[in-house]
């Protein structure tokens, strides 16, 4: 089964500070979770003071992704959890939303910085 796109809830995020069980969603390539039970996620936040920064990508709540709120997918906080850990999966988001979320986390890594020591063939 295609795990990437899929929201799952992960009860607890304490590298966070959550203290509330949470969704996630996955960005893991589907290579990487059939092969692995550490799977790369993004947190998920109803908090309405993310519209518009622009890391945070629009999910809404609806019968596709199972969330009861419109919220955010929090690109610029990847990070990996254990398979077990996770509960659902409770939805999906669509592959344009899927597409923005890793557009927003390419950003947030920085993918493109060149390295002071790499240089610029100049």
């Amino acid at each position: 089964m295609a795990e990437r796109g899929r929201i799952y809830g992960w009860p607890r995020n304490r590298p966070f500070g959550d203290s509330k069980a949470r969704p996630v969603l996955v960005v893991a390539p589907d290579a990487a979770t059939e092969t692995s039970n550490r799977w790369v996620v993004v947190p998920i936040s109803r908090d309405p003071r993310l519209a518009g920064v622009p890391l945070a990508v629009p999910i809404p709540a609806d019968a596709a992704t199972g969330l009861h709120e419109p919220s955010h997918a929090m690109a610029w906080l990847p990070t990996t959890v254990l398979r077990r850990q996770l509960n659902g999966p409770y939805g999906r988001v669509s592959p344009e939303q899927l597409k923005a979320v890793l557009r927003a986390l390419h950003c947030a890594l920085d993918l493109e910085m060149l390295e002071p020591w790499q240089g610029t063939g100049h």
